[in-house]
């Protein structure tokens, strides 16, 4: 199954989702998920962030910045990323045992560029 990245610019804030709350930090994160055949749909809704709140990434309070659609499956993504960027503990990882979270931490955009090329090798 094919992932997705969301960068967003995030301020300071407390995230209530419907069973946890997290603190975040201001700054740059990256949020990923997984989709299946509407790969497109689920970005475009983090992208557009208007609707029911169903997911993790619709609770945050940010902006969006960018989005990218891999070949990588979700778990070694997040594992990825995990080795590398700090991270918000449990977010969007209720279902990924593997992963202690799916928001990290970026100093800069370019970062995402170096996860992407490290994810498509």
């Amino acid at each position: 199954m094919a992932s997705y990245i969301v960068l967003f610019k995030c301020p300071d804030a407390v995230v209530e989702t419907r069973a946890k709350r997290f603190r975040i930090a201001a700054g740059l994160y990256a949020y990923v998920g997984s989709c299946g055949s509407s790969c497109w749909g689920r970005v475009g809704r983090h992208l557009k962030r208007s609707g029911k709140k169903f997911w993790h990434a619709d609770y945050l309070p940010c902006s969006p910045v960018a989005a990218a659609v891999l070949g990588a499956e979700e778990r070694e993504l997040a594992a990825l990323m995990a080795k590398s960027f700090s991270y918000v503990e449990g977010f969007g990882s209720s279902d990924d045992e593997s992963s202690p979270s799916h928001l990290f931490r970026l100093s800069s955009p370019l970062d995402l560029t170096r996860v992407v090329s490290a994810a498509s090798h």
